[in-house]
């Protein structure tokens, strides 16, 4: 009788070799489906739009893709920024601009964090506007849509 061997999947237990340039240890991923209409003008959480990841070394890096649809009406910008356990890590000032007119679309972000942590982490979003209602997850009127924030270990 043969011999098998089966595996999902193979992952080094300390990582890709130095000068490997790296690889992806795990991946974890927020689907925020709400439609909300925010009119704050200081950074404040989307309620529930969060990820959480627990990095198996302290050496790993955290790679952050966030895909956030976003609607101005107005003459105003939407700011964005990311969070860690709900302190900023990278602020977009210029996130989506409005002329007066419905403009929407992806605002699509993506950051490299360096935690340095083997414990429990949460990464956010949180959005701001200079001076007026916008929307999240309605593309000019035809939505609702969805985003994504996702978080990825990659070894050092």
């Amino acid at each position: 009788m043969a011999s098998q061997l089966r595996v999902d999947k193979i992952v080094p237990v300390d990582g890709a070799p130095s000068g490997g340039g790296g690889g992806i240890i795990q991946v974890k991923q927020s689907l925020y489906s709400t439609h909300t209409n925010p009119t704050n003008t200081s950074f404040a959480a989307l309620s529930g739009f969060t990820v959480g990841i627990t990095p198996k070394f302290n050496t790993s890096k955290i790679l952050i893709t966030l895909n956030l649809c976003v609607e101005v009406r107005s003459s105003s910008i939407v700011c964005i920024q990311l969070t860690r356990g709900g302190s900023s890590i990278f602020t977009n000032l210029g996130g989506m601009r409005g002329d007066g007119s419905a403009q929407g679309g992806y605002v699509s972000m993506t950051y490299l964090d360096s935690p340095a942590s083997t414990s429990a982490l949460t990464y956010g979003v949180e959005t701001k506007t200079s001076n007026s209602t916008y929307s999240i997850n309605n593309y000019i009127g035809a939505g609702p849509t969805n985003s994504f924030l996702t978080v990825m270990e990659v070894s050092a």
